[in-house]
This record gives structure tokens, C-alpha cells and sequence, in this order.
């Protein structure tokens, strides 16, 4: 959540995560009545309603159409995206928390080396060709055992790298 100008008294509200399935970014803006186009941006604690506009992905039948809010609708919308938001984070930590970095060769922690692309392929087999294969790469996440070089991958996903409780192996130089 971005507040503008401050997070006590907002403007607005830029919000790009734990926002419900297919809206991509969604602003919450404060109004009340008056000005040029019959209603201007004040401060949440001068402001008569809430206006809500959603934009989704280009699947997304969502549009950029503003929505009119009372002020407690878009507080109860703010407090469940928070809510989201928190239940996000709560999943990473816990599969943080999951991920075991100890080599159960040497019983060490492996360090983080980076991404490595790995090469995979398959044959072709509805070409003219069959002995043809057809390639693309996948990155991985690396860790590996300084002791006995045992590795460790992960897939680029939800878990963001370097895992902690391992060192980098900018570290271990």
C-alpha cells in the first residue's frame, strides 16, 4: 500500500498487492463535493466518500470504471486487502521456515551460489526430423555444500532468493 502524501491523513491509496483475483492495481481516492468537476481530492479526514478504480490484467474483464465507496467501504476494502497482504506474507515465512538449506551429507548449511539455466529439451516427434530435439532453458536457484559440493535447486517462484539462514557464497570468499 502506497499513501499519498502520508499514511495518516491519505489523499490517496496505490494498492498493487492482495488485491481480489484478476485486478492488477486498484487507488483509492478521498472526495467531497465542490470544485471544477463537482467533486475534488482532499484528505481522508475532509472527505464525504471514497472513490475505488480497478485495473486488471489484459485478460481481466475488469476496467479502469471508478466506483463510488462510503468511507467505511473502503476502509473495510483496505482492511482486506491488509489482510491479504498479511496472509501472503504469513505463507512465505512458513515456507521459508520449510525449506531445510543443511547438507545431510556434512550436516552444514549450503550457501547460495545464484541462478543457473539448464538446458532441456525433448524430441521432436511430429517433424520431419525426429532425431531433432527441441530446447529451452530453465533457471534454478542454487545452493550448494561447501564441504562436500553436494547442490540443492529450486525453481523461480513464489520464495524469494537467497534463502535466509544461508550464507551467499560472496560470504564464504
Amino acid at each position: 500500500m502506497h499513501f499519498q502524501p502520508e499514511e495518516d491523513d491519505p489523499k490517496r491509496v496505490e494498492l498493487s498487492r492482495g488485491l481480489p483475483d484478476g485486478v492488477v492495481r486498484a487507488t483509492i481516492s478521498y472526495h467531497r463535493e465542490g470544485g471544477f468537476r463537482g467533486t475534488r481530492v482532499v484528505p481522508r479526514s475532509e472527505a464525504e466518500f471514497a472513490q475505488l478504480t480497478e485495473s486488471g490484467g489484459p485478460d481481466s474483464p475488469r476496467s479502469n470504471a471508478a466506483v463510488r465507496l462510503t468511507l467505511s467501504e473502503a476502509k473495510d476494502y483496505l482492511a482486506q486487502v491488509q489482510r491479504r497482504i498479511e496472509d501472503l506474507e504469513d505463507e512465505i515465512k512458513r515456507r521459508h521456515e520449510a525449506v531445510d538449506l543443511v547438507c545431510s551429507c556434512s550436516g552444514r548449511q549450503r550457501s547460495y551460489l545464484g541462478v543457473l539455466g539448464f538446458v532441456v529439451g525433448h524430441r521432436r516427434m511430429l517433424t520431419d526430423m525426429p532425431q531433432e530435439t527441441s530446447q529451452r532453458v530453465v533457471d534454478q536457484h542454487a545452493y550448494q555444500c561447501d564441504q562436500c559440493g553436494s547442490m540443492l535447486f529450486f525453481a523461480a517462484g513464489i520464495l524469494a532468493h537467497p534463502l535466509p539462514g544461508g550464507p551467499s557464497s560472496r560470504d564464504r570468499r
